[in-house]
């Protein structure tokens, strides 16, 4: 399953997370705290088989090119378009990062599209930079 990974937890962030999985798509929201606002008490629950997480929140995570960051946009980016998501938990362990993850808002694996239609519709959501 293909994902979008947004870094930052401001509202520009989660607004946009919104509007992609509204779209149908998974997202991957990678922040440098444990749980953003409360993050954890709007998304309850936890996905049982069967089904897919639509959203999934990287936190504890410092994102940039600084030497004392944990991982780099293009790291991110590199680790991503290897389509298996375990990737980056895997290099950010390695690492050594104490990173917290949650995942939530699960369908049923047969509601899911072709990556073509989510893509498509992905394309119609408003997004501002």
């Amino acid at each position: 399953m293909q994902r979008v990974a947004i870094v930052g937890e401001g509202p520009a962030a989660l607004s946009t997370a919104e509007r992609l999985i509204c779209a149908g798509m998974c997202v991957d929201l990678i922040s440098r705290y444990p749980a953003p606002f409360g993050f954890l008490r709007r998304f309850s629950g936890l996905c049982s088989a069967g089904t897919v997480p639509r959203l999934r929140l990287i936190g504890n995570v410092r994102v940039g090119d600084a030497p004392d960051d944990d991982i780099s946009p293009s790291e991110i980016h590199r680790l991503a378009a290897r389509q298996d998501r375990a990737l980056v938990l895997l290099e950010l362990a390695a690492r050594g990062v104490a990173f917290t993850t949650w995942e939530g808002l699960c369908h049923p694996v047969s509601e899911l599209t072709d990556w073509t239609a989510l893509t498509a519709r992905a394309k119609l959501a408003p997004v501002c930079f």
